[in-house]
């Protein structure tokens, strides 16, 4: 890019005809004071976007772009739940840019490692209960194939008082029944408060359901993504 479509926010044309296509959560939207208008087109402001970038079989993570964005879309950018397309350049993953001509797709998450993946949490995770309050699919995939769903529960951990969370969990086919406001379902937690993975195969096999759904329950990264 020259200096002046720097300057203006202008989004980088190469990186739009030629970057990877990925799926980004946008986590933070800072508006700057520019703003351009083109013939009697929509207002646009130039923003430094925050954005969780979920490349196809990697690990998410986190990076940032400035570019102009049309006006009437940045409250929806800004909520913490929008999803777009971003076009990643793979020789510098960290340089990406949002793709607002396209929609953004489905990917599968990896898994997650160490003490922070799902399968170590339900092996070794403190034993809690969650109380599903919603659960939305989103279009990504956990590393076994089930489909990736933002729940948002309340949970219960021994004597310490209830607290809400939002998580990415793979969700399996014969769970899906189970996904109702109120549904008391099993589930450990990790060493943070908010690496929740819900024990799918134990909540299946309290409530008599079929189905194999050993090892599932996690999104790869246990507290992985946030949707509103």
């Amino acid at each position: 890019m020259n200096w002046l479509s720097n300057l203006l926010g202008s989004p980088d044309g190469d990186l739009i005809r030629t970057g990877e296509l990925a799926r980004g959560n946008v986590l933070a939207v800072t508006a700057t004071g520019m703003t351009m208008q083109i013939a009697n087109g929509l207002v646009e402001r130039k923003c430094e976007l925050t954005v969780r970038v979920y490349r196809n079989g990697q690990a998410p993570y986190d990076t940032t772009t400035t570019q102009r964005v049309q006006e009437v879309y940045i409250p929806q950018l800004a909520s913490g739940g929008a999803w777009v397309a971003v076009r990643v350049d793979p020789a510098d993953p960290r340089r990406i840019v949002v793709d607002f001509s396209v929609p953004a797709p489905e990917v599968q998450v990896a898994a997650g490692e160490g003490e922070t993946g799902a399968a170590w949490i339900l092996a070794n995770g403190t034993p809690v209960e969650a109380i599903l309050v919603q659960a939305q699919p989103l279009d990504m995939t956990g590393p076994t194939g089930d489909r990736v769903y933002a729940v948002t529960a309340t949970i219960i951990d021994g004597d310490a008082v209830p607290y809400q969370v939002q998580v990415g969990n793979a969700v399996p086919a014969a769970a899906l029944p189970l996904l109702h406001p109120g549904s008391r379902l099993p589930a450990r937690r990790g060493s943070g408060t908010d690496d929740i993975v819900i024990d799918f195969a134990a909540a299946l096999a309290q409530s008599g359901g079929a189905g194999d759904a050993a090892g599932s329950g996690g999104a790869g990264d246990a507290a992985a993504p946030d949707a509103g």
